[in-house]
This record gives structure tokens, C-alpha cells and sequence, in this order.
């Protein structure tokens, strides 16, 4: 038995590349009015950005690859699913598998994760 791990970056949150000054393509892109890309979700979730982004700089990584890293790193049987619609994409998310975070890493990000109230699992906005 797996668990597969849908959208491991949290709909790209997690790879620091978006904001809420980001456009997305409309309608037929379901990222637009997700609470993580709105200015109050985006600051409220900032922390968990700026510990992966130190995490990247520290390990010369992208900040995918450490979120990628982090959740291959949980358990054998987690498989992640993370969405690409580019080749560089794709190249950058395989770059994960030769990531290997420290214990002390791990335990930061999951520190950070369990003391937030992330607006980046809260679904969809309001319409």
C-alpha cells in the first residue's frame, strides 16, 4: 500500500516561483483565487517560504527540490505526484531524488509546519 501525495508543492506554493502579484492563465488555470496566491494567505504563509528558501540556498537547491526532498525523506511508502507541464520542470523535480536533508532539516521544516495554520491547505477561496 502507498500514499500518493497529491500536489506536494502545494499547487507550486512551495517552489517560491508565484506570489500574489502573479497572473495565472484564468479560468482553465485553478491556481487563480487559491488562498496561498491572495496577500493575506501569502504573508500568513511566508515562514514555511523563507525556511525552504534558506534550506535552497544553503544546499545549492531550488526550493521545489527541497520541498520534493523533504516528503520523498518521510517515508518509503510516500509517492509524490508533483504536476509539470515543462521539460525544465521535470528535470529540476528529478533533481530531489540526490537531495538528502539532515535530520535537523527535516525537523526544522516540520517544526515550522506543525506550529502554522497554512491558508495553503484551505481549498479554494470564497466565491
Amino acid at each position: 500500500m502507498a500514499l500518493v501525495a497529491f500536489s506536494p508543492m502545494s499547487n507550486g506554493f512551495l517552489s517560491g516561483k508565484y506570489n500574489p502579484s502573479t497572473t495565472f492563465e484564468g479560468a482553465q488555470d485553478f491556481r487563480d483565487g487559491m488562498p496561498q496566491y491572495t496577500e493575506e494567505g501569502y504573508e500568513k504563509d511566508r515562514a514555511v517560504l523563507d525556511l525552504i528558501g534558506e534550506i535552497a540556498d544553503e544546499r545549492g537547491a531550488t526550493m521545489a527540490q527541497v520541498s520534493l526532498a523533504w516528503m520523498l525523506c518521510k517515508k518509503p511508502w510516500i509517492v509524490s505526484i508533483p504536476g509539470s507541464r515543462k521539460p525544465e520542470r521535470l528535470r529540476e523535480n528529478l533533481g530531489a531524488a540526490d537531495i538528502e536533508l539532515a535530520a535537523d532539516e527535516v525537523e526544522s521544516i516540520d517544526t515550522a509546519l506543525d506550529g502554522m495554520d497554512l491558508a495553503v491547505f484551505g481549498g479554494h477561496a470564497a466565491a
